[in-house]
This record gives structure tokens, sequence and C-alpha cells, in this order.
């Protein structure tokens, strides 16, 4: 979880106006100052409703892993369209991993990221591997951590992608409880403290960057990341954005620590942060460089 260090100076407005239920403050704020239509309003509503009964538990650390993924997705590629983007593979058993090519709509896979491979996404696909086991600790509240499970993992995300795929099948727009059939793209805007742990907030608009007309639908493109776990926790801001809610440390918030010990147990990052400090379960440890991928880094 994050502790006083954890600062956001260079987009501080920006993740204040982005704020969400999961926390205090003003959900109408938005550089438009366009207030919020009575769809969205209803779904906010029922997020905050939804935000006060839940428990953000993580009894095997899938659900923080499954909802980083979500996030890195995101960053990486640039919308949620896993039933495209991803395929099954067979490394340690049968998991989900990234696809490669182009379709009708343009590149898929790792063609859509930067580097050519998408790396903040594999680092947490790589989390599915066998050499992960008894090796890869989620920071939980004050002292907690929890001991990944990668069997788990791979069984889970394995079968929320095929419910991902059916999902897409079946899309249509302008109905509640489905996925939408119009595309859209995703920009990172901002990270803040949330409600299980970081909101993270985007932008979210056709691919020809106009205002999308069912953001709502969202929702149901992030069933490979399980719709009702608790660190996903989609709201719809309004303004343009959408937010979820994932363990500090497993995705790239664009800030740097100073002054203290990152207190992360495991730390998904494109830098390389070996040998600095950190805190796992409240004690005090250097990060290692993980042997099965170089963007994971453990506080060991």
């Amino acid at each position: 979880m994050m502790t006083s260090w954890f600062k956001f100076a260079s987009f501080l407005p920006v993740a204040l106006a982005a704020f969400t239920a999961c926390s205090a403050g003003d959900i109408n704020s938005d550089d438009s100052e366009e207030a919020l239509d009575e769809d969205t309003a209803e779904s906010m509503s029922l997020g905050t409703v939804e935000q006060d009964l839940m428990s953000c538990t993580n009894p095997d650390g899938t659900n923080a892993v499954m909802a980083a993924l979500a996030v890195a997705v995101a960053q990486d590629l640039g919308r949620w369209q896993t039933g495209k983007d991803f395929v099954q593979g067979y490394n340690a058993g049968e998991l989900v991993a990234l696809g490669s090519g182009s379709d009708a709509s343009g590149a898929i896979g790792k063609n859509r990221c930067a580097d050519g491979k998408c790396a903040r996404v594999q680092a947490l696909l790589d989390l599915q591997l066998d050499a992960a086991a008894n090796k890869v600790y989620i920071q939980g509240s004050g002292t907690t951590k929890v001991l990944l499970n990668p069997q788990a993992l791979r069984t889970r995300m394995l079968g929320k992608w095929r419910e991902q795929k059916t999902i897409d099948e079946r899309a249509k727009d302008g109905v509640t409880d489905q996925a939408p059939k119009e595309e859209h793209k995703l920009a990172f805007v901002s990270a803040a403290k949330g409600g299980c742990d970081t909101n993270f907030t985007f932008n979210a608009t056709k691919t020809t960057g106009a205002a999308l007309q069912y953001p709502n639908q969202l929702k149901y493109k992030l069933a490979f990341a399980d719709i009702y776990n608790p660190y996903i926790n989609f709201t719809n801001l309004g303004g343009g954005k959408v937010s979820i809610d994932p363990t500090y440390g497993l995705d790239e918030d664009g800030t740097t620590a100073t002054g203290s010990c990152v207190a992360a147990c495991t730390k998904v990052t494109t830098t390389n942060v070996a040998g600095a400090c950190c805190s796992c379960g409240g004690v005090t440890k250097k990060f290692v460089k993980a042997a099965w991928n170089n963007t994971t880094f453990l506080c060991q």
C-alpha cells in the first residue's frame, strides 16, 4: 500500500479532479466543467454503494495482479480488447499470452506497443510462470503481505480471457449489461490514492478521438480481469474519464519516490530499481531483479 512518500507533484491538479468514489472529492470536477449525464450519475451512485459494501480481499494475490494487468493493458496497448490482443499459450501449461499481427482494425497485441514487446503487460503475464512460485508477495494493508499463487493466476486468467471472448461475441451498443461494439482508445491521465489502493484514471474516447457514446459499457471489456474483482472497481467519472483501482507497485504511475522506501513487495517498472530501498510487510529491504523478467523487482 502507499505511504506518505507517494507524491503526484507533476499532475496533482489533474489527479484531484479525477478522484473517484473510492475516495473523498468532487466527482463533478473536470476541465470541461460539464455536468454528468443521467446515466453517468446513476453509474457513479451505484459505484459508490458497491465501494462501500466491497471488501478488498486478495487471498491468493490474483485479485491485485489481474487488476494491475487491466491497467498495464490500457497503458501499453491503449485499449481493452483482450479477445483480439491475447492468445492461449502453453509455457508452464495453459496460460494467457500476448498475440501479434494485425486485423481489419489495425495492429494486434505486441504490434500495438512502442517497444514491440509490451514490457509492463509481459511482466504481469510472466507471473503465471512456475518460476514465480513462492517468490512474489503483494503488499497489503500495514504489515500484511500476500504470497501470489502462479498456478491459480494462470487458471483464472485463462478462464476470464475465454469469458471475455464470449462476451465480445454478443457485444451490442446501448445494452447496459453487455460489452459495446463501438471501438475505443485509452490514454493514461493520472494515478491517486483509491479505495483498495491506487486509482488509475484514463481518457476513454472513440478511436477518432470523439466522445464515446456508451462509456458505461466499457465495464464489460474488463471481464478478462474479472468484472467483480474488488480491485477493478471500474468507474465512469464523466467528462470522458474512467478509472480502476489496483495495488500500488504493480503498475507504473508516472511518479518517482524520494526520501523514503517504496512500500511495495513487488514492483513492475521499466526503470532499473535494483538496490533501491523498499518495504515489504513492514520490513525494510532492497529491490532485486526477478530471475524470470527484467522489469519485475522483488523486495528482498
